[in-house]
Order: structure tokens, then sequence, then C-alpha cells
């Protein structure tokens, strides 16, 4: 099993990453090849609503999403790890799932349904219902592309680095596992 982790922190030693590197490390134990993609450091520009790529699945904008489009239709398994940011993804994120629309053909068929996802979520705030709107968000395009959404690990609390609990780790790892 391929899998591609589309990582949207900016700090690649926050809470962020001891979610996504509980999920990448036991993939990985279970056999599966794990790729983590640092959003941060690419270069993705915003969608620019032309719809030139539904005609063949190539985006006419030359930036780093054409690789991040070839480990996406490459993997078996999708990891969306995020922070919340104003109850959304990250901008990182963000900039990667509207330039998704490339994965529909031009009757709005999806490219790669079948595949598999999971959601990861930090945030400062103790109340889980801040990750509401985002899992909408993750669950609209999900049914869009037509993927299988596995399930998803919000971990509130983070405020500090490190601050991520046991158990939303635990989770991360049980979820991992039924994911192979």
């Amino acid at each position: 099993m391929k899998t591609v982790v589309l990582f949207g922190s900016p700090r690649k030693k926050g809470n962020t990453i001891q979610l996504a590197k509980a999920v990448s490390d036991t993939l990985k134990k279970k056999g599966s090849s794990v790729r983590i993609l640092y959003l941060n450091d690419l270069n993705i520009r915003p969608c620019q609503g032309c719809y030139a790529c539904l005609k063949d699945g190539v985006c006419k904008i030359n930036d780093d999403m054409k690789d991040i489009r070839k480990y996406v239709v490459e993997s078996d398994l999708l990891v969306y790890a995020t922070p919340i940011y104003w109850f959304g993804p990250s901008g990182q994120l963000k900039l990667a799932m509207d330039r998704s629309i490339a994965f529909m053909d031009e009757e709005y068929n999806s490219r790669v349904k079948g595949k598999k996802a999971i959601t990861l979520m930090t945030c400062a705030d103790e109340d889980l219902g801040t990750c509401a709107p985002c899992l909408e968000i993750f669950r609209k395009t999900f049914d869009l592309l037509g993927i299988d959404w596995l399930g998803s690990v919000e971990a509130p609390g983070c405020t500090d680095k490190g601050a991520v609990k046991a158990e939303y780790v635990e989770k991360a790892v049980k979820l991992a596992e039924s994911a192979v």
C-alpha cells in the first residue's frame, strides 16, 4: 500500500507532526510506503477557477502541485494533517485541496474515486466543536471525489509544543492500523 501525507502545518516540529508520525510509523510497520509532503516547503499557487484541468486532469499552473497530484494518484491512502486555523484547515493544505478540482473530469466524475483518506487535526481550543467546520469541509471534499473517509483524529488543547495528549496519539495509531 502506498500512502501520501499532505502535511499542512507550517511547523515541522509542532503538534500536528506527532499525529502524522504516529500514523506514518504505524503504516510503515505494516508494510506501507509513506511519503510526507511538507506543503509549507512547496510552491502551491491558488486555484484560478479556469477549469482547464477538467479536460485531462492537468492544471495549467506550473508549480509543485504537479508533484502532489502525481503522489496522490499513485497512493492508495491519503492522510490530511493540519492544525485548525479559524475553524478550517491551514492555508497550506487548503491551497492543495482547492487545486483538487483537477481530480475531476469534464462530467465531474472523480479520477481518484475509491482511494481512502484519514484526517488528523490539532487545535489549541479544548472545545472539539472547533474542528466541526473543518470536518465538514473534509467530508464534502471526500464525498465529491469519491474517496472513502476512514476516520479522523481531532486533538484539542494543543497550545504548547508537544501538547498532544497520549490518548490522541494512540487513537491515530489505531486509525492507521485499521487503514491497512
